[in-house]
């Protein structure tokens, strides 16, 4: 029963709350229960009867605008997690370390190429510096930029195997009603902070490209110091957004609702394997090139590119049947 109960309970989320949504929620979950009743009385067993209600209630989504669930998602107990209170708050735990970890991660990788730049900035200021070569300049500011780089993927490693061990990915998590209630009241709680960070972030990135901009317009100069409060803004911005994101999103993915749908699970599966290829070839891209034909001013522009293009991908994926077809 606590199936049935969670399928319409995801069913019905995003529906407004009125009287005529509530008893069309209630009726649904009464003639589905009432079925599943009947058919183990008729010697059904429970995945059976489970799979024969889905599969005739399973249209009811189509009506109400919200994607489908797909009947063996819910059926096949090796998609399924029951989880204790205190299991619940263990992975909590997990996630508040993991969302510090990748957004610091994310960060490191944007600010990288800003320390790098700032070294070289400061070169004629110290006296160790100062008497490097041009070439021998460009390759000892690449050295912290590898350090960041470096930290950031072992920051994803680790926080990723830890992840991992949870085995939450394409699983829907079912609560006792207490747990359940508890979570939810956190996450309206957390709602304002939610959405303090996610602005302040954005108001960082606008406030970089702000500081790119001017200097760009009223002063003709090579220097790199707009690319540098541009970079260390976003990074600073960014990390905000992916802090707030992936604290948001543990308790969507626990309570199993919002993007963690089986459909937006798969786009996230997808989308997540693109960046680990594209960003770290990215920051390849722009080292060697740098080195080979010393193009690190205009090569910088790959970063903001990539990234609003890797934006424009992920939504495309989320709001797309592409990799999880309807059936």
């Amino acid at each position: 029963m606590s199936i049935l109960l969670h399928y319409v309970n995801a069913v019905f989320e995003q529906k407004p709350n009125t009287p005529e949504m509530i008893k069309l929620k209630q009726d649904m979950l009464l003639n589905m229960e009432k079925h599943y009743t009947t058919l183990l009385a008729e010697n059904f067993t429970e995945q059976e009867a489970l799979a024969r209600v889905l599969a005739e209630y399973g249209q009811i989504e189509d009506y109400l605008g919200k994607e489908t669930y797909f009947i063996e998602e819910l059926t096949s107990e090796e998609h399924i997690l029951n989880w204790s209170k205190s299991e619940v708050e263990e992975f909590k735990t997990h996630r508040s370390r993991f969302s510090l970890a990748i957004a610091l991660g994310v960060s490191l990788i944007l600010f990288a190429p800003a320390l790098s730049l700032f070294v070289q900035e400061l070169s004629s200021y110290l006296p160790l510096l100062s008497s490097l070569q041009s070439n021998q300049l460009i390759l000892v500011s690449l050295i912290p930029l590898f350090i960041l780089i470096s930290t950031a993927v072992g920051l994803f490693i680790i926080f990723g195997i830890k992840e991992q061990s949870f085995g939450v990915e394409g699983k829907i998590i079912l609560l006792d009603p207490s747990t359940r209630s508890n979570l939810m009241q956190e996450m309206n709680e957390f709602k304002h902070s939610f959405a303090k960070g996610i602005t302040t972030g954005v108001l960082f990135c606008f406030a970089g490209l702000i500081f790119l901009l001017f200097p760009l317009i009223l002063f003709e100069s090579e220097r790199f110091w707009p690319l540098i409060f541009l970079l260390s803004f976003v990074s600073a911005g960014v990390f905000l957004l992916v802090f707030f994101g992936i604290t948001h999103s543990t308790y969507n993915k626990i309570l199993s609702i919002g993007d963690y749908t089986p459909q937006r699970v798969a786009s996230e599966r997808m989308t997540t394997k693109v960046a680990n290829i594209i960003f770290p070839l990215a920051a390849g891209i722009y080292v060697i090139s740098g080195l080979l034909f010393n193009t690190w001013s205009p090569g910088w522009m790959i970063f903001p590119i990539l990234g609003i293009s890797f934006g424009i991908f992920a939504a495309i994926a989320e709001n797309s049947n592409l990799f999880f077809p309807k059936k």
